[in-house]
């Protein structure tokens, strides 16, 4: 027995409906079964997920026009949907934003409406104060701030006069603008690759038009300027999912203004959700108290809390290590196991919950292994593995009220 009853008698229920939908994804390469420490390569899962390969036969085709929609938006006509929207803009109006009250109303999904989540999420992280009359010369100073970024750290000295310098391409000083030229291009490169493969099934990331080139050379500037920023953690592949949410729905802001300077916006508030993460990409802290074994570790525990009969069938009579499934859903906040508006969905939750997103996303992955447990139960080792580094589709909502009934329990992290 576990001892929280109701999620897994959920978990059951959720099981039993999505027995009935089709297979999300083929079967997991036998190569990343056979890695010994995954932790060893920071790359690993990151592009070889579900959610590629749903948005290359085009799952996601419903947003691909630029609007957040389908179980992302929190939608409906019906008199309790419009109740909240009231509630929404009643907060969001206020001179000054009643942050709580915005928590508690996010938390359970923003409205997909006049850029509420673009607004809410820049509250949240707080990238905006709540004084609305602070915003205006916050955002000039930030935006600022972001355009000097771009032109000390950005270098072309194919645009600058390097006579009086005696720089030349060929320089190996370390002073050398064209040596550090040609060791940005290396990072850019890297960059480059990733932001190409970003949400390949929608437009708005991976269309040949215009606007969608500009919103690729956007998110790599962002990530390259972090990365000249944060020398001693850089850039590690996968933080492209990361930013990718937040650019969309800033770029999508009905507010032309707010829109314009979506890749300033972005950039800072990705660096809010990195500061709070950035342990779990350092490698150098994979072994200490703060590293991503040490999450690791605590989801372990966690689990072993909630369903025993679980966690044992997993890590002693399976043996099938965290590191193998949960690495990618720690570090990349569940971006890849979820379709683009499922996850947008759970960040509402995420960026809200009162008791920090750490500890919300912990008990969110309990709720998914708590989903599939009559499956993990029957499952042997590769059967599990399988099934976990190719996490079936699932209501979002549906593992978020789970979630919430964790927090609402006794259950320590």
């Amino acid at each position: 027995m576990t001892k929280l009853s109701m999620s897994v008698d959920k978990g059951a229920q959720l099981q039993k409906n999505r027995q009935q939908q089709p297979q999300r994804m083929a079967d997991a390469s036998s190569s990343r079964h056979a890695v010994e420490d995954p932790l060893s390569l920071k790359e690993l899962s990151f592009t070889d997920s579900p959610l590629a390969e749903n948005n290359k036969s085009g799952h996601n085709s419903f947003v691909s026009s630029g609007e957040p929609g389908a179980s992302g938006s929190v939608g409906g006509d019906s008199p309790s949907h419009r109740n909240r929207l009231r509630r929404f803009e009643d907060v969001l109006r206020a001179k000054k934003v009643d942050v709580r009250q915005l928590r508690r109303l996010a938390f359970h999904g923003i409205p997909d409406k006049d850029g509420m989540r673009a607004t809410a999420w820049k509250l949240l992280l707080g990238y905006l104060p709540p004084d609305k009359g602070e915003w205006e010369g916050v955002l000039k100073q930030k935006r600022a701030a972001y355009q000097q970024f771009r032109e000390e750290l950005i270098i072309d000295p194919k645009k600058e006069d390097n006579s009086a310098h005696e720089d030349h391409p060929l320089s190996q000083s370390s002073d050398s603008r064209w040596n550090a030229f040609f060791k940005d291009a290396e990072m850019m490169e890297q960059i480059d690759r990733d932001v190409m493969r970003t949400h390949p099934g929608l437009h708005f990331f991976s269309g040949d038009d215009g606007a969608a080139v500009t919103h690729r050379e956007e998110m790599k500037r962002v990530l390259f300027i972090f990365a000249k920023l944060n020398p001693g953690l850089r850039y590690v592949q996968g933080m492209n999912e990361l930013l990718a949410p937040l650019y969309f729905h800033f770029r999508c802001d009905c507010d032309r203004e707010a829109a314009s300077h979506a890749e300033a916006d972005a950039f800072f508030c990705f660096m809010d959700i990195i500061s709070e993460f950035r342990d779990n990409f350092c490698q150098q802290l994979d072994n200490s108290e703060v590293g991503i074994r040490a999450m690791l570790s605590r989801l372990s525990s966690l689990l072993n809390q909630v369903d025993p009969e679980l966690w044992y069938h997993l890590t002693h009579k399976n043996k099938v290590n965290p590191q193998f499934y949960a690495f990618r859903w720690i570090t990349l906040l569940l971006t890849q196991e979820f379709l683009f508006p499922d996850a947008v969905r759970l960040w509402d939750t995420l960026f809200s919950d009162p008791g920090g997103r750490t500890d919300c996303l912990l008990r969110i992955c309990v709720a998914m292994l708590v989903n599939i447990r009559g499956e993990l139960l029957e499952g042997d080792f590769s059967a599990n593995l399988k099934l976990l580094q190719r996490y079936p589709p699932v209501d979002a909502h549906a593992i978020l009220h789970v979630a919430e009934q964790l927090a609402a329990s006794d259950t320590a992290l």
